[in-house]
């Protein structure tokens, strides 16, 4: 490629997605913006998901395969951002799509935008047979230059969707590989970018986020991440060290508060006693004098089963 047409890495981690890869792949392939490698990494699928990948034979691809699974999607993203030559990283699930346009667009933003090392756009939302069901955030404005408070409050940013400078990448480091992160380390890592960089936003639906009924996302942080990522906000106050002089500790611990009394909402509304009742624990662990905490608990303690 010529220096204005820089090289994208293209980052996929695959664990058992024989239906959907070679889909979510084609999806790559037809990009209208040519310069890419496609680096896929098989976290030792055992279905047919590493033969789907290689039966494409597109000398563009670059398949490999990690004899065990390691149970974590951050394991094959780091190893196959460690494989990366590109100038820029975009990262696809496996079960994910991208729009034919989606790599020129946010390559030709990135480089009239040297300020911004990450941008991201938003996503339709796909079922397990790639029908739409509608746009992921309908309504929102997702967020764009300084927003890491807007994303330690909430995660508005599929990583699908998401361009980054090679460079930011490796100055903020891999994916957290910690166990209880599982199916939150894009979070993690996302605010971490977003507390290096502004962040650059695309107004157009170009990646469509698939709700297979298997995805990690789906069953790892269960009931406990629902409607808000209540662990991982969690995770952002038991770890502020890292916000230093970006956000207090006390602001962190107001987010997290308020993830919990909104999920405790959430279940006690759905007749879910037990659930809503161990979100105010958090609550009262959190802030054991907020009235707002004694107010859920007599709330679910008194309602009628």
């Amino acid at each position: 490629p010529r220096m204005s047409e820089p090289l994208v890495s293209v980052i996929v981690g695959v664990y058992n997605k024989e239906p959907y890869v070679g889909e979510c792949l084609r999806s790559v392939l037809a990009q209208t913006y040519p310069h890419f490698e496609l680096i896929v990494v098989d976290d030792g699928s055992t279905d047919g998901s590493a033969d789907r990948v290689a039966a494409l034979e597109d000398p563009r691809i670059r398949l490999a395969r990690r004899s065990l699974n390691s149970g974590l999607p951050a394991v094959p993203r780091n190893e196959a951002m460690r494989l990366a030559h590109g100038v820029f990283l975009a990262f696809l699930d496996a079960d994910d799509l991208w729009m034919p346009d989606k790599l020129e667009q946010q390559v030709v933003y990135l480089q009239a935008n040297p300020d911004v090392d990450l941008c991201h756009t938003r996503c339709m939302v796909i079922d397990a047979e790639g029908r739409p069901l509608h746009e992921r955030h309908p309504g929102v404005q997702l967020p764009e230059g300084d927003c890491l408070l807007s994303l330690l409050e909430h995660c508005w940013i599929s990583i699908s969707t998401v361009m980054v400078r090679k460079g930011l990448a490796d100055r903020i480091g891999p994916f957290d590989e910690r166990p209880e992160l599982r199916a939150r380390e894009d979070y993690d890592w996302l605010r971490r970018a977003a507390s290096e960089t502004p962040v650059g936003f695309l107004d157009g639906c170009l990646a469509a986020y698939r709700t297979a009924i298997d995805s990690i996302s789906r069953t790892a942080g269960n009931w406990r991440s629902r409607p808000r990522d209540y662990l991982s906000h969690l995770d952002a106050l038991e770890n502020a060290d890292t916000w230093h002089g970006k956000i207090s500790r006390r602001r962190l611990r107001e987010i997290a508060l308020g993830a919990a009394e909104e999920n405790s909402f959430y279940w006690r509304a759905r007749g879910e006693r037990r659930k809503a009742a161990w979100f105010v624990w958090q609550m009262i662990r959190l802030s054991p004098f907020s009235l707002r905490s004694w107010k859920q608990g007599l709330a679910v303690g008194l309602r009628r089963r």
